[in-house]
């Protein structure tokens, strides 16, 4: 008997004896169960079986079983393969539970090769494989990350689904074995571990209609719902939120709970967003302003905006205080055409309904008719403030302010000064900063200098790109105060970049027109040149 020695000892699998207990082997083979049976046993059933061998008795079919689970402790599937080959040449048939263990040990090496030359020798012995082999060859590709191999079997052993994972009834199994949920299992995780989250959210509707199959863990539900919302597999990760926590109790942590939302937010599913927000609250996990920009997506960009301003509102009412910044997705969503028009009918319908509006939303709409170069109706909303019992702010002034720049009208720039004086509201850096833009983009931009030392007189150091829009003017002017600007620029730790002093050195011309201009000087030189006459 083969009985080569390492130093790797698996866990405890039991055997099926074949030994009657008249015969002389059979002390030897009790002996061989019971060192069997404890984990850490390897080196002894070795010995035993030398002894075994030195005394000229028979090793039968016990024997060799239990030699071949030791080789497979000892991680050596060379030494089962020889054990398997001795059992033939002695004329001991080996069982398929034989076989199983040769197929373990080529599984968890990820030896696919082998794993196929055993089956093949399960074909030749005359065996049928047991739905234990199936689960040891599928977990073996599955460890080899070999998908389709797995799907191939696992498709021969299963009644045929359509992609909803609903039976159809001309499929028909050509591996007369039912699979185990072990068989389902591992290709689910492989899958998606690869991010083929509809191949695994396909088997596991296969998992659920085959007969006889236990009870699907949660886990895998939840598993599988976190790995889909990154692959913003929507179909899946609503089915498994609804299978893994609605229905069997799941508890996810923050962390899948946000890649819920993500997805619901990327995928237009408020009502799913709306679900994840509500079994945090029951949880009682700490609500942050993250938690709830994917659900203002989600109502953002379904169009629904009454939910969408009530996010809002309920943000202001957790504590949570949201900014323009904090409806980046809702402003985004205004900006396409005939957006502007239908948010502003449900801030007055939400109004009339008795329903308060935050001032966030107020100001994303004035934000979004800037943006779109609409001053206009910018204005007008803003001059309906009253009428929906909102109280401007600073930021409604600048979201205003932002329209003024885009229209580079100055006039009504300064009009909205006045009305913050009027009003008794305070301007902040984003008031400042907006001013100087709006400066820079008239003719005479001599109150940019103003805003900038008023900025600078309430200790606010003025940002990197106010200092960069202000020497991109004095340089397209020619002004010679740009020596000044980027002195002072610098001397508050900003850089002046390759593009940047380039622009200032042409004067204001972009690479290609720089190009064009010395290509003109050139022309006009030849030209010079060819108008001289000669001597």
């Amino acid at each position: 008997m083969s009985g080569n020695i390492r130093h790797r000892i698996p866990g405890t699998r039991g055997i099926i004896t074949g030994t009657y207990p008249s015969t002389p082997l059979n002390k030897y083979n009790r002996k061989l169960i019971t060192l069997l049976k404890d984990p850490q046993m390897c080196l002894p059933i070795f010995d035993k079986c030398r002894e075994i061998q030195e005394l000229n008795l028979k090793p039968d079919l016990t024997t060799y079983t239990v030699l071949l689970e030791a080789h497979e402790r000892n991680n050596d599937l060379d030494s089962i393969m020889r054990t398997l080959e001795e059992m033939e040449f002695v004329g001991i048939s080996p069982s398929i539970h034989a076989f199983n263990i040769a197929l373990r040990a080529a599984g968890s090496n990820g030896d696919t090769v082998m794993l196929e030359k055993i089956t093949a020798l399960i074909h030749t012995s005359g065996l049928e494989m047991n739905i234990n082999s199936y689960e040891i060859i599928i977990q073996g590709l599955c460890a080899n990350s070999e998908l389709e191999h797995a799907l191939d079997i696992l498709g021969d052993m299963t009644v045929s689904v359509d992609e909803e994972g609903q039976p159809n009834e001309n499929g028909r199994p050509t591996i007369n074995v039912r699979p185990s949920l072990q068989c389902f299992v591992p290709i689910i995780q492989l899958a998606q571990s690869l991010h083929e989250s509809e191949t695994a959210y396909l088997v596991l509707k296969m998992a659920e209609v085959q007969a006889g199959l236990s009870r699907i863990p949660a886990v895998v539900y939840t598993d599988l719902m976190a790995k889909a919302a990154e692959d913003y597999v929507l179909p899946a990760v609503d089915y498994c939120w609804k299978k893994g926590v609605k229905e069997m109790g799941a508890c996810p942590d923050e962390g899948s709970c946000m890649l819920v939302l993500n997805c619901a937010a990327h995928e237009k599913a408020p009502q799913l967003s709306a679900e994840v927000i509500q079994y945090m609250g029951e949880n009682n996990m700490d609500f942050q302003e993250y938690h709830f920009a994917p659900l203002l997506q989600a109502f953002s960009l379904a169009g629904k905006y009454k939910s969408a301003f009530n996010v809002l509102s309920i943000m202001r009412s957790s504590g949570m205080k949201p900014t323009i910044l904090t409806a980046t997705s809702l402003l985004k969503v205004l900006g396409e055409q005939g957006n502007i028009d239908d948010a502003y009918t449900c801030m007055k319908e939400m109004h009339q309904e008795g329903k308060a509006i935050d001032p966030v939303a107020f100001n994303v709409l004035i934000e979004a008719c800037g943006r779109a170069k609409n001053l206009t109706q910018a204005m007008s909303i803003f001059d309906a403030a009253a009428s929906l019992s909102i109280e401007p702010d600073t930021d409604t002034y600048n979201a205003l302010l932002t329209g003024c720049i885009t229209d580079r009208n100055m006039n009504e720039g300064k009009n909205v000064i006045l009305m913050m004086q009027r009003k008794g509201v305070d301007p902040n850096v984003d008031t400042y900063q907006s001013l100087i833009s709006l400066c820079l983009t008239q003719i005479n931009y001599e109150d940019a200098f103003m805003y900038l030392e008023e900025m600078k007189s309430h200790d606010v150091i003025p940002s990197e790109s106010i200092y960069t829009s202000l020497v991109r003017k004095l340089a397209r002017e020619n002004d010679p105060r740009i020596k000044y600007a980027v002195e002072e620029m610098e001397s508050f730790g900003y850089v002046i970049g390759p593009n940047l002093r380039e622009y200032i050195e042409t004067g204001g011309l972009s690479n290609l027109e720089e190009s064009e201009r010395r290509k003109q000087i050139r022309v006009s030189q030849r030209r010079r040149s060819g108008n001289r006459p000669y001597f």
